[in-house]
Order: structure tokens, then sequence, then C-alpha cells
């Protein structure tokens, strides 16, 4: 039994390692192949490499030596190991021979099992159920299949079924044709060949078979959902090299999100990560001189395998009990110190205060507090991790926060306004136009050493604070930031904002014509429309002065609106907040697009929440921790408090009081639309919550 033990041990420290360099220096590297490669052999190598024998040297001293004994598995193999011999490495052969006969002789008939022989029983039960729950999926799985239509062409059983949204499993193709136009199905189509002719279902068996052996550790539900995201990027990368339009397939792929979802076990098209395939899809390709990080994964493996398998040598003996102490963790000056986000659109600074580090973000001012777990690993209060990279002399050179924010390190002059010259200002001058957006025209204009952006539709001049000769700051919420893009003779051409949106530089400007509608035409617009992919979240809609106003239930925030056609309307401070109706045969009002991209249903049925009363000891059973199903390491507290509840966020310290409208379910007072739905068991106990009608959260001792 001790030698699983070990070599399960062995096998997670391997996978972890493996893992959290894919984490710290890869996932944003778009070598995908490469990336694809490292995943599936980091699982090889985890599974593998615990079995090679150690190496084993006849004489091992100095540093070598201390370098052994300091190993922090060394006393975990000395404990679980053979007594004689784990690995190759030689330890104490010592053994206790004097043993009481008489108990001997009453248990000689049944012998009990150990503590250890019990864990590993439970341990491999668990991963027998994980693998029979495997098997079941996979029946499922061609069950479902085996019930389609299906049609051979190409080599590709193409299966037409209801109820799923497209994916992929080896040779299978499932989609419900009915879902989507020509358009969509064409680059939906492309988009899955590339996953079954390069096999990707393979490595889905293969990472879910290797989670039934590592299922205790966490980090492999990570694993696998990157090894699923890498396909994404595969697939979506072939399919926009064949000449497939970006923005048409990335709002394909955002349509298909919404559908209903697939198996877990198939290469599904519109997978929950869109945000960050699109995000991947708009990244500039990896310049070839980051193989260099490559390189390094060698290492990474001989380093793994010397902390697995350490070397062995007689000269030790028993020594391997000795310990060897290090500081775990550094003085928190060398940790203080400015940070930006890598576009230099964001700002934070950490600071050392009472023996503690803070830290604080420029754009707001607030402050928090972050405990030092490990040499490199902080946490806000509520859990929420910030992991610190050094590079080779032992400067902080970046950190990762939420397991996926990037901030590296700066100083004061990225603070600091670039000093640009009137001729490089000049070159930047000129009247640029959103496409598709009637109003959205600004004037770019050198002031005084300074550059300015007009807002033609009504005149407000924002300063424009230089980061480069072509990078700016905009204080703008459609902005924030710029970056201009020049011809040949060095002059701009257009800028890109910080929402990847392109404004191009037009001769002239050509203001929108000004739409008065009667006031009985604005009438029919008036009610109350309801997001469709967030039940419960409302908005209301008025007429006034000419135009449109809308009022956030959530949040009561107002925006007014004026017409540019007798079905859009572009909002007065803002021309990207777009609304654009739709109509029935009749001429009714059933829908509205808002941004371009968010629907929401018309709903005249909405009612106000009405609050109810209910007594302490029903509040009480409620009060307790809960953790974000999706984002483990984020809590929320709950408490009774003055006839309702009060829920706070543990990482920001905002707090919401909220009021009963039934003895399970309850809203915000501050806003409506956030409602907290609660589910007890059969026993009476809370299990969790969900909130905006949406997000699960599990409650935790």
């Amino acid at each position: 039994m001790e030698p699983l033990i070990i070599y399960l041990l062995k096998a997670n420290v391997v996978i972890s390692i493996l893992f959290l360099f894919y984490l710290l220096v890869l996932k944003n590297d778009k070598s995908f192949w490469q990336n694809r490669f490292y995943l599936l052999s980091s699982l090889l190598l985890a599974l593998f490499l615990p079995l090679l024998p150690a190496m084993s040297f006849p004489n091992l001293g100095g540093i070598p030596r201390q370098i052994t004994t300091a190993n922090p598995l060394n006393s975990l193999y000395t404990n679980l190991g053979d007594p004689q011999r784990v690995g190759n490495m030689h330890v104490s052969t010592h053994v206790n021979t004097h043993i009481n006969t008489a108990h001997a002789t009453v248990t000689q008939g049944f012998i009990l099992p150990s503590l250890m022989q019990t864990l590993v029983g439970i341990y491999l039960l668990i991963s027998f159920v994980l693998l029979v729950r495997l098997a079941i999926k996979l029946i499922k799985l061609g069950i479902l299949i085996k019930k389609t239509d299906k049609q051979l062409k190409g080599g590709i059983y193409y299966c037409d079924f209801d109820g799923t949204a497209p994916f992929s499993f080896f040779n299978y193709l499932v989609i419900n044709k009915q879902l989507f136009n020509d358009g969509e199905l064409r680059q939906i189509i492309s988009h899955e060949k590339v996953h079954i002719q390069q096999w990707h279902s393979i490595d889905i068996l293969f990472a879910e078979l290797a989670h039934t052996l590592l299922w205790v550790n966490p980090l492999m539900v990570y694993l696998k959902r990157y090894i699923k995201l890498n396909h994404e990027y595969i697939a979506d990368s072939e399919v926009i090299n064949s000449g497939v339009d970006k923005k048409d397939y990335q709002l394909s792929i955002l349509h298909g999100s919404f559908k209903l979802q697939a198996h877990q076990l198939t290469n599904l098209y519109g997978s929950s990560k869109v945000k960050t395939r699109i995000k991947m899809m708009n990244l500039k390709k990896s310049p070839k001189a980051n193989a260099y990080k490559y390189a390094f994964v060698l290492l990474l493996v001989a380093a793994s395998y010397f902390l697995i398998d350490p070397p062995g040598a007689s000269a030790l003996q028993n020594s391997v009990a000795e310990k060897s102490t290090t500081e775990a963790t550094g003085p928190l000056k060398a940790f203080a110190g400015l940070y930006k986000t890598p576009d230099k659109s964001a700002f934070i600074k950490l600071t050392e205060v009472n023996k503690a580090l803070v830290l604080k973000q420029l754009w707001d001012g607030r402050e928090f507090p972050l405990k030092q777990k490990s040499e490199l690993e902080f946490t806000m209060a509520d859990g929420v991790p910030f992991k610190f990279t050094k590079d080779k002399d032992g400067n902080v050179t970046q950190i990762l926060a939420f397991g996926h924010d990037i901030w590296l390190k700066a100083n004061n002059g990225d603070l600091k306004e670039a000093q640009l010259s009137q001729q490089q200002l000049k070159a930047l001058e000129g009247i640029y136009h959103l496409d598709a957006n009637k109003r959205a025209y600004v004037q770019v204009i050198a002031k005084q050493n300074k550059l300015i952006t007009k807002q033609l539709w009504d005149g407000k001049e924002i300063p424009m604070s230089a980061q480069s000769d072509v990078s700016f700051l905009v204080n703008a919420p459609y902005f924030k930031m710029v970056k201009f893009t020049k011809n040949d003779k060095g002059i701009a051409t257009k800028f890109m904002a910080s929402n990847k949106k392109d404004w191009n530089k037009v001769d002239s400007y050509h203001p929108a014509d000004q739409i008065k509608l009667p006031p009985q035409t604005l009438k029919k617009f008036e009610g109350y429309y309801e997001l469709k992919d967030r039940k419960g979240q409302f908005l209301q809609i008025s007429a006034a002065d000419g135009g449109l106003v809308l009022k956030q239930l959530w949040d009561n925030k107002q925006v007014d609106f004026t017409a540019t056609s007798s079905l859009v309307f572009s909002a007065k401070e803002n021309p990207e907040f777009t609304l654009e109706f739709t109509a029935d045969n009749a001429g009714r009002i059933t829908q509205v697009l808002a941004f371009g991209q968010d629907v929401w249903l018309r709903n005249d049925n909405y009612h106000a929440p009405v609050e109810i009363k209910l007594a302490a000891q029903d509040l009480k059973k409620l009060e307790g921790k809960y953790e974000f199903r999706n984002q483990k390491g984020q809590f929320l507290q709950i408490s009774a408090a003055d006839n309702g509840l009060v829920l706070k966020q543990l990482w920001d310290g905002q707090q919401f009081d909220f009021a009963a409208t039934n003895p399970l379910e309850f809203f915000s007072k501050q806003n409506q639309q956030f409602t907290l739905k609660f589910t007890a068991d059969n026993a009476g106990h809370i299990t969790q919550v969900l909130a905006f009608g949406q997000d699960v959260w599990d409650k935790v001792n």
C-alpha cells in the first residue's frame, strides 16, 4: 500500500509543478500546438516519471547532500515508504524486534487493516467510482449519437439532432441545423472539422482517465478545462486562417454560447470561455523569440524528477532525518512597488504598512491588506491568491492575481505623461468616425503640447494622456486607452479603443440628421424589458423631451436617448450605447438590442418585489459563509440583521441589505434585481444560494 501512496504523491507533485508553469508562463502564448503537446506531456510525465528509478551516487556530500536532505518530500518518503528502501534511496533499516507474542497469537486469525490501508482503500474506491461515472457518460453519449440521423461525408458523420448545442466527438459532428443560418453553419462545421481531424477527443478522454487517478489534486479540474480551451484556440485559429471574417466568426461563437449545453466529454463550439477565446483571437501572434519559454521545460522536468526522486548515497544512511530549514518569507520590501497591466491601462501600488503588505488601487484609492502564505504567495482576506514571480536575480517581475490577471512590475516613469513634439501631435489630428454609428464622431486636436478629444455630438473636450507617440489614456467610458495606427508617411489613419473597436479617420464631419419622433410614436417604446439571458433583471423605458429615458431598475441609473431612425436610438453621452428596437407585424415593440449585443425582451408583467417580515430563527439558519462555485476561493458572508439579511463580499468588503419576499427568497434594497434564492436539503439545512438567478454559491463550514 505504501508504494502506491508514494507514487500518487509523486504524480501529484509533478502535475502541479508542470501545470503551474503553464498557468504562469504559457497559457497566454499563441503557440497553441506547442501548448497542446505540453499539456498532454505533463500528464504523461506525471504518470510515468514517478516510476523511474532514482539516480544513486556512491559518495554524496557537501552541497548536493544538503540539497537532498533539505528536500521537503524526504521525511514523507521516510515515514510512508518501505523501511528498507524508497525508490533507490537508502534509509535506516533499524526495526523494533520486540514482539508481544501473546498479542500475536490472538490476532493471527484476522489482522485488522491499518489506518493507511483504510485510506488507500477509500482513495481507490473513489477512483473506481469516477471511472464508472466516466463510463456512464460515454455510454450516454453513445446512445445520444445513435439516436441521431447520420450522413457520412468525407469520413465525418454529420448527425442531425434537436435539443443540444453543436459538438463533435471523434468523427461524429452533432448539430441542430434549425438553430443557425447558412453562414453560421459553415463556420461551425469548419470549426468542428478541426477538432475531428486533429483527434482532440483523445486528449479529452486521456485527461478524464488521468483525473480518475489523480482526483485528489484540485488542479486537475483546471488542467482539463485548459486542455479543452486550447483545443478551441486551435480550432478558432484554423478557421480564421482559412479566410473567415474574424468579427463575423466571433459573433457566431458568441451566438453559439447562448444555445443549449452539450456533453462534458465533447468539443463544444459555443464553449463557456467565449470571452477568453475572443480575447486570444485578437492578440498578436507570439513572436518566435518566445520559444525560449519552452526551453525551460527540460529544466523543469529535471527539477521535478530530482524533487520526487532525490539522488541517494550510501554515505547518507540515517541522515535523511536531518532537516534543513529555510525562512519561508523574505523582506516585504521586495514586493513593494508599482505594478501595471500589460497595456498600462491600470496601476496598483504595494506598500509595507506595520509589517504587512497593502495593495492600493490607483484608479479609485481603495486599499486591501495582503496576508503572506508562502515565500511568493499572498492572499486577500477572502482567500483570493496573489502569486509573485521573481527573476534569476531574485527581483519581483510580476503578479498573477485571481489566477488569471497579470500585473507587471512598473516604475514611476510609467505614470508620467510622455512629452511629445508639436509635429508628433499634429500627425494624430483629424476627425475619426466609428463605423455603423451615425453619431459617433470625435475630433483629435493638438492644443498647447497636449492632445484633446472633442466629442462632436455634444462638443465636450477630454484631455488625452500620452504614454507614447501612439498610445494615450483617455478618461471616457468608450475609450480608456487608444492606440493610433500610422501610414508610411507617419500620419495617423485610425485608432483602436480599449474595447477593440476601430475609429477610422475621415475627411469631414457629417452629423446625423436630428430625427424628431412624435409623442405617440415614442409612446409605443414605453414599458418594461427583461434581459433574455438573466431572468429577473429589468429596465424601464419611458418617453420624455422628444426622446427616450432608460432606467436601470437594479440601480435606478437613468440614460437619455435620441432617435437616429424610427427604431434606433443613441445615448446622448455615449453614442456606442445604442438601442435597436424590433416590432412585430402589428407594429408592437417586442424587444430591444442594447450595445448591439444584449437582448432585452418586452415584459410588462414586471412587479416590484413585496417585502415580508421573517422570524429571527428563520433568518438565522441562512447565515454562513458561501463560496462561488465557478471560482473557488471567492467567498461572501451572509448575516441576519434588522428583520433581513446583510451580504458582505469578502473580496472588497462591500455590503448589501436584503429583504425577504418569502422564507427562501430575498432582494437587495440597493438593487432590486440582485436576488438571492436559497436551497435547503431534506433536513432543512441550507446548502447553497442562487444570486442574480444564475450564480451558484455553495455553503461552506
